[in-house]
């Protein structure tokens, strides 16, 4: 799997996935989900209005080609509530969430650190389940593993937290240097 670490701002770089989550107790949207909704002029707040997201654990939302972001598509990815949220949810949240980026028969997708400052969990634990989430589905097909490809929106601030949470998933897992690193400015 490749992971890219990109710092530009989440409605610039062309993504052929952009996955957010959504938090059933976190209304409006905040983090980088919130500023998408913005960027969509309060698309995905319309949307849970009128109930046809809830940020239910695991629920899914497509919405192809949205307007005004450099995304071919955008997949909303219900989290559970935040209060609840913890390395053990963001890991399984992880799981599911790369195992519906391969359903869509994608091998490649931008994602975002969920409930990131909002949560007890600091940034590198966040990055540790999430990174540990997506390889634990992904080394079930070899093919995929290796195929993978993803990208970390962050903010520069985060870069050393980020860095330092994919630094705990390679001492803690062994993934045989499966997991490629890079920085995308």
């Amino acid at each position: 799997m490749k992971l890219h670490l990109s710092t530009e701002p989440p409605d610039v770089p062309k993504h052929k996935c952009l996955v957010l989550g959504i938090f059933v107790d976190e209304k409006p949207p905040r983090g980088i989900c919130g500023f998408i909704d913005w960027r969509l002029n309060g698309l995905i707040s319309r949307e849970i209005k009128r109930e046809k997201i809830s940020g239910e654990f695991a629920e899914k939302a497509i919405l192809p080609f949205p307007q005004r972001i450099g995304a071919e598509y955008l997949l909303l990815f219900g989290m559970g509530k935040l209060v609840r949220f913890n390395a053990e949810k963001i890991h399984d949240a992880a799981y599911q969430l790369v195992a519906a980026v391969d359903g869509m028969l994608m091998d490649e997708f931008s994602f975002e650190l969920p409930g990131e400052n909002r949560i007890s969990l600091d940034t590198a634990g966040i990055v540790e389940a999430m990174v540990t989430g997506f390889f634990d589905y992904l080394s079930q097909h070899t093919e995929k593993l290796r195929k993978m490809t993803s990208c970390l929106v962050t903010s520069p601030a985060q870069v050393k937290d980020v860095s330092t949470g994919i630094k705990n998933f390679k001492a803690n897992v062994k993934d045989l240097g499966t997991v490629k690193v890079s920085f995308k400015k």
